[in-house]
């Protein structure tokens, strides 16, 4: 059983996303917020008890990036929809969304020649960074915190920026393995 526990809690992130869209029709922005944090902390416990306690898996390796970036897709496009995100700062979620999309495409053509484009540390900052400025939206939108509007700003495009820059980086080296 404590074989499966990593896997469990990937799998739990993709499930934590189509609960997220309901609460999100329903505008329960603390539900949301609260089934967010423990999505995100899934991510950093499944990876921390497959290390220590020796479980890697195949399974693992290919299901975990993907609920990462289904959960950030998900999240990023709920926020555009309920208009949480306005004006020019939905484009920073546009861009991460498309680098989400494309590199996940990219990794499946490789994955069928046996090849992948390994995750760097860079990478890792990029989803923790996208996971708190999502979190930071919702906090904003749920508590109306506007003295933190202009950090909020600036956390957004940092997570847009770091995002296009792995992106970029990840297209590079899919470009490399393809020769």
């Amino acid at each position: 059983m404590v074989k499966n526990i990593p896997n469990l809690l990937t799998v739990s992130r993709l499930i934590a996303c189509p609960i997220l869209i309901y609460f999100f029709f329903l505008e329960k922005y603390l539900i949301i917020l609260t089934v967010f944090i423990l999505a995100c902390v899934t991510d950093l416990l499944d990876g921390y008890i497959a290390r220590k306690n020796n479980l890697k898996s195949n399974f693992g390796k290919v299901l975990d990036p993907i609920a990462d970036k289904v959960l950030i897709i998900t999240m990023s496009i709920m926020l555009i929809i309920n208009e949480d995100i306005s004006g020019i700062h939905k484009i920073a979620f546009y861009i991460i969304i498309f680098r989400e999309i494309l590199i996940t495409c990219l990794r499946f053509n490789l994955d069928k020649e046996n090849k992948n484009i390994e995750v760097n540390k860079l990478s890792k900052y990029k989803t923790f960074i996208q996971m708190i400025a999502i979190g930071s939206v919702i906090i904003f939108h749920n508590f109306k915190l506007i003295n933190f509007q202009l950090p909020i700003i600036i956390l957004i495009w940092s997570a847009s920026y770091i995002t296009f820059i792995t992106g970029f980086q990840h297209f590079r080296k899919y470009l490399k393995l393809k020769k």
